[in-house]
């Protein structure tokens, strides 16, 4: 019997509502999906919220940085009028980080990318876990960044923490890297992944949780890879593929 990977709704799942938004995150739980992925930023008044991209202009109605505009100007914005007919989801905003949490409430695994760069957020890790202290699902959180530099001190501040390794490249050696930077999980791109190396992982306890793979040909090479866990724009299309299976 095949063994499926995991099903996670890369920034709460593109395809049936407006990315990293509250509406994209409740449908992920509706539709019980495994996980979500989602990208955190600090704006100019502090908060911790929800976005992927260091500019506004794609996302919402308004142009700028994150890191300049505070939350009480981006929540005035719509992050949904872009998306489909323009009107379901024009009530759509950027999300702060804490509610997102709230939706959430330990029903699947937050998968929580740190950005920070090309714009740096001196201190975001440390925000971002203190926020983490007043969540009560330790355990259904997975912290990556591309910043191996963030991973590597939340390691020390919180040994126990669970810290993915996002990259998207082949490693020289990815048990010896990852070892380094303190991560016991590995998110890669699935365009420099291959088979030994996710059985290099396995063998020393690491899962792999690979992105973005939105294609039925790409599910079932992750499949044949045996990876743990599949972060997808296309939940709806993701199940059904895997429903298919033995």
């Amino acid at each position: 019997m095949t063994v499926k990977p995991k099903l996670i709704a890369h920034r709460g799942g593109c395809e049936w509502a407006p990315e990293n938004t509250l509406a994209a995150f409740k449908r992920s739980v509706e539709f019980a999906a495994d996980g979500i992925e989602l990208d955190v930023q600090r704006c100019a008044s502090g908060e911790l919220v929800v976005i992927h991209d260091v500019e506004i202009s794609r996302t919402t109605n308004g142009v700028g940085y994150i890191r300049d505009i505070s939350y009480s100007e981006l929540r005035r914005l719509s992050a949904g009028s872009w998306f489909g007919d323009g009107v379901e989801f024009a009530s759509e905003y950027i999300p702060l980080l804490e509610e997102v949490l709230a939706v959430i409430d330990g029903k699947l695994t937050l998968h929580l990318e740190i950005k920070n760069a090309p714009i740096e957020y001196p201190g975001i890790e440390e925000d971002v876990l203190e926020l983490l202290q007043y969540y009560k699902y330790p355990d259904k959180v997975v912290i990556s960044s591309f910043d191996h530099r963030i991973l590597k001190r939340i390691h020390e501040i919180e040994p126990g923490r669970k810290i993915a390794l996002l990259a998207d490249a082949y490693f020289l050696s990815i048990v010896d890297y990852a070892k380094q930077v303190g991560t016991t999980v590995w998110h890669p791109g699935f365009g420099n992944l291959r088979k030994e190396a996710v059985e290099a992982a396995h063998d020393v306890g690491m899962d792999v949780n690979t992105w973005t793979l939105n294609k039925p040909r790409e599910w079932a090479l992750a499949l044949a890879m045996e990876v743990d866990g599949i972060i997808t724009n296309d939940p709806v299309g993701l199940r059904n593929f895997l429903s298919r299976l033995n």
